[in-house]
Protein backbone atom coordinates (compact mmCIF):
# COMPACT_ATOMS: atom_id res chain seq x y z
CA UNK A 1 0.00 0.00 0.00
CA UNK A 2 2.48 2.62 1.36
CA UNK A 3 4.33 2.02 -2.62
CA UNK A 4 1.28 2.96 -4.48
CA UNK A 5 0.34 6.20 -2.33
CA UNK A 6 3.89 7.05 -3.22
CA UNK A 7 3.79 6.28 -6.74
CA UNK A 8 0.04 8.50 -6.62
CA UNK A 9 1.72 11.27 -5.03
CA UNK A 10 4.53 10.94 -7.88
CA UNK A 11 1.86 11.15 -10.60
CA UNK A 12 0.43 14.26 -8.79
CA UNK A 13 3.55 16.23 -8.54
CA UNK A 14 4.73 15.73 -12.33
CA UNK A 15 0.99 16.95 -13.42
CA UNK A 16 1.41 19.93 -11.33
CA UNK A 17 4.66 20.69 -12.77
CA UNK A 18 3.65 20.19 -15.91
CA UNK A 19 0.51 22.49 -15.78
CA UNK A 20 2.62 25.01 -14.42
CA UNK A 21 5.01 25.16 -17.27
CA UNK A 22 2.51 25.26 -19.82
CA UNK A 23 0.41 28.22 -18.03
CA UNK A 24 3.62 30.38 -17.50
CA UNK A 25 5.39 29.99 -21.33
CA UNK A 26 8.75 31.49 -21.99
CA UNK A 27 8.72 35.18 -24.14
CA UNK A 28 9.51 34.82 -27.77
CA UNK A 29 10.69 36.84 -30.56
CA UNK A 30 6.69 38.74 -32.24
CA UNK A 31 4.80 41.52 -32.46
CA UNK A 32 3.38 43.52 -29.85
CA UNK A 33 -0.04 42.90 -31.31
CA UNK A 34 0.97 39.01 -30.04
CA UNK A 35 2.05 40.44 -26.81
CA UNK A 36 -1.14 42.03 -26.04
CA UNK A 37 -3.06 39.12 -27.14
CA UNK A 38 -1.72 37.25 -24.28
CA UNK A 39 -3.53 39.17 -21.41
CA UNK A 40 -3.00 38.83 -18.14
CA UNK A 41 -1.35 35.37 -18.82
CA UNK A 42 1.58 37.10 -20.14
CA UNK A 43 4.63 35.29 -20.93
CA UNK A 44 8.27 34.77 -18.48
CA UNK A 45 11.62 36.51 -19.64
CA UNK A 46 14.55 36.49 -17.56
CA UNK A 47 13.47 36.69 -13.75
CA UNK A 48 10.20 38.45 -14.24
CA UNK A 49 6.43 37.71 -15.81
CA UNK A 50 5.52 40.43 -18.78
CA UNK A 51 1.56 40.58 -18.89
CA UNK A 52 -0.89 43.00 -19.40
CA UNK A 53 1.14 45.02 -22.74
CA UNK A 54 -1.16 47.78 -24.29
CA UNK A 55 -0.12 50.50 -26.76
CA UNK A 56 -1.44 53.75 -27.89
CA UNK A 57 -0.12 54.79 -31.35
CA UNK A 58 0.59 58.37 -32.32
CA UNK A 59 -1.77 60.00 -34.16
CA UNK A 60 0.40 61.18 -36.81
CA UNK A 61 2.52 59.04 -38.34
CA UNK A 62 1.01 56.39 -36.57
CA UNK A 63 2.64 52.44 -36.31
CA UNK A 64 0.62 49.56 -36.05
CA UNK A 65 0.90 46.99 -32.73
CA UNK A 66 1.62 45.06 -35.74
CA UNK A 67 4.49 46.70 -37.29
CA UNK A 68 6.38 46.54 -33.75
CA UNK A 69 8.78 44.10 -33.63
CA UNK A 70 9.63 42.87 -29.40
CA UNK A 71 12.70 40.64 -29.00
CA UNK A 72 13.63 39.12 -25.82
CA UNK A 73 16.74 38.18 -26.10
CA UNK A 74 20.46 39.52 -25.54
CA UNK A 75 20.87 42.17 -28.15
CA UNK A 76 24.42 44.16 -29.19
CA UNK A 77 22.31 47.75 -29.07
CA UNK A 78 25.91 49.60 -28.31
CA UNK A 79 28.99 48.34 -27.77
CA UNK A 80 28.19 46.04 -24.86
CA UNK A 81 25.83 42.96 -25.06
CA UNK A 82 22.06 44.44 -23.59
CA UNK A 83 19.66 41.71 -22.03
CA UNK A 84 15.98 43.07 -22.14
CA UNK A 85 13.16 43.85 -24.66
CA UNK A 86 14.08 44.99 -27.70
CA UNK A 87 11.23 46.89 -29.95
CA UNK A 88 11.91 47.50 -33.40
CA UNK A 89 9.57 49.35 -35.99
CA UNK A 90 9.64 52.67 -38.15
CA UNK A 91 8.63 55.03 -36.34
CA UNK A 92 9.31 58.61 -38.33
CA UNK A 93 8.04 62.44 -37.74
CA UNK A 94 8.22 64.35 -40.91
CA UNK A 95 9.15 67.91 -40.84
CA UNK A 96 7.49 69.81 -38.83
CA UNK A 97 5.36 67.42 -37.23
CA UNK A 98 5.67 65.21 -33.87
CA UNK A 99 4.92 61.83 -32.99
CA UNK A 100 4.05 60.69 -29.57
CA UNK A 101 3.00 56.66 -29.03
CA UNK A 102 2.76 54.66 -25.75
CA UNK A 103 3.84 51.08 -24.76
CA UNK A 104 2.49 49.53 -21.46
CA UNK A 105 3.27 46.42 -19.31
CA UNK A 106 3.19 44.58 -16.61
CA UNK A 107 6.32 42.84 -14.27
CA UNK A 108 6.37 40.32 -11.72
CA UNK A 109 8.87 37.98 -10.00
CA UNK A 110 8.54 35.05 -11.78
CA UNK A 111 7.26 32.66 -10.33
CA UNK A 112 4.47 35.11 -8.57
CA UNK A 113 5.22 35.84 -4.83
CA UNK A 114 2.38 36.81 -2.44
CA UNK A 115 5.14 36.87 0.49
CA UNK A 116 7.26 40.14 0.96
CA UNK A 117 9.02 42.34 -2.17
CA UNK A 118 11.92 40.95 -3.55
CA UNK A 119 15.04 42.44 -2.83
CA UNK A 120 15.06 44.87 -6.11
CA UNK A 121 15.15 45.53 -9.13
CA UNK A 122 17.70 47.04 -11.88
CA UNK A 123 15.82 49.55 -15.00
CA UNK A 124 17.99 49.98 -18.18
CA UNK A 125 16.63 52.15 -21.39
CA UNK A 126 18.86 52.38 -24.06
CA UNK A 127 17.77 54.36 -27.22
CA UNK A 128 19.16 51.47 -29.89
CA UNK A 129 19.31 53.25 -33.68
CA UNK A 130 17.93 56.76 -33.74
CA UNK A 131 18.59 59.07 -36.84
CA UNK A 132 18.31 62.80 -36.77
CA UNK A 133 17.56 64.97 -39.97
CA UNK A 134 16.57 67.75 -38.83
CA UNK A 135 18.54 70.88 -37.03
CA UNK A 136 15.89 71.32 -34.38
CA UNK A 137 14.67 67.50 -34.23
CA UNK A 138 14.54 65.15 -31.58
CA UNK A 139 14.10 61.29 -30.48
CA UNK A 140 13.15 60.67 -27.26
CA UNK A 141 12.40 57.22 -25.13
CA UNK A 142 10.64 57.61 -21.88
CA UNK A 143 10.61 55.10 -19.47
CA UNK A 144 8.65 55.69 -16.14
CA UNK A 145 7.86 52.99 -13.74
CA UNK A 146 5.60 53.01 -10.66
CA UNK A 147 6.54 50.50 -8.28
CA UNK A 148 3.79 48.61 -5.95
CA UNK A 149 3.60 48.79 -2.08
CA UNK A 150 5.63 51.78 -1.82
CA UNK A 151 4.81 55.36 -3.50
CA UNK A 152 7.54 55.69 -5.80
CA UNK A 153 7.52 56.44 -9.82
CA UNK A 154 10.91 56.41 -11.49
CA UNK A 155 11.95 58.26 -14.71
CA UNK A 156 14.55 57.15 -17.31
CA UNK A 157 15.00 59.26 -20.24
CA UNK A 158 17.01 58.50 -22.67
CA UNK A 159 17.15 60.92 -26.19
CA UNK A 160 19.12 62.51 -29.16
CA UNK A 161 17.73 65.89 -29.88
CA UNK A 162 19.16 68.97 -31.71
CA UNK A 163 16.42 71.82 -30.24
CA UNK A 164 18.88 74.14 -28.63
CA UNK A 165 22.14 72.71 -29.61
CA UNK A 166 22.83 68.93 -29.57
CA UNK A 167 22.13 66.32 -26.56
CA UNK A 168 22.81 63.02 -26.74
CA UNK A 169 21.93 60.29 -23.82
CA UNK A 170 22.01 56.56 -25.11
CA UNK A 171 21.16 54.99 -21.67
CA UNK A 172 19.88 55.71 -18.84
CA UNK A 173 20.14 53.46 -15.53
CA UNK A 174 18.33 53.22 -11.39
CA UNK A 175 18.21 50.70 -9.15
CA UNK A 176 15.26 49.93 -6.94
CA UNK A 177 15.03 48.81 -3.51
CA UNK A 178 13.15 46.85 -2.45
CA UNK A 179 10.30 46.03 -5.69
CA UNK A 180 7.76 43.54 -6.23
CA UNK A 181 5.04 44.86 -8.83
CA UNK A 182 6.12 47.14 -11.53
CA UNK A 183 4.14 49.08 -14.07
CA UNK A 184 5.80 50.06 -16.70
CA UNK A 185 5.14 52.59 -19.46
CA UNK A 186 7.48 53.33 -22.44
CA UNK A 187 6.74 56.80 -24.20
CA UNK A 188 8.39 57.20 -28.10
CA UNK A 189 8.50 60.81 -28.57
CA UNK A 190 10.17 62.07 -32.05
CA UNK A 191 10.01 65.85 -33.38
CA UNK A 192 10.74 66.53 -37.02
CA UNK A 193 12.33 69.39 -36.83
CA UNK A 194 13.31 70.92 -40.45
CA UNK A 195 14.49 67.72 -42.09
CA UNK A 196 12.72 64.74 -40.22
CA UNK A 197 13.19 62.13 -37.62
CA UNK A 198 13.86 58.37 -37.51
CA UNK A 199 13.74 55.43 -34.70
CA UNK A 200 15.05 52.21 -35.64
CA UNK A 201 14.69 50.19 -31.91
CA UNK A 202 15.46 51.11 -28.10
CA UNK A 203 15.25 48.02 -25.45
CA UNK A 204 14.28 47.95 -22.18
CA UNK A 205 15.83 45.83 -19.08
CA UNK A 206 13.93 44.96 -15.71
CA UNK A 207 15.87 42.69 -13.89
CA UNK A 208 14.96 41.69 -11.02
CA UNK A 209 17.35 40.77 -8.24
CA UNK A 210 16.32 38.10 -5.45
Amino acid sequence: MKSKILLVAAIALLSASSTFAQEFVQCQKGTLASYIALGSGGCMFQSALYRNFTYTAATTNPVSANQIIVDPVSVPITSNEFLGLNFSAPWTAAVDTTSVSVIGYNTVPFPPEAGPAVAGVDLTLDLGTATIGGIIGGVTVKEQVTTAGIATTTNLDVYDTCADGCFLRRTDSVTLTPASTLQTTLTISLSGGTGGVSLSNFAADDVFTL
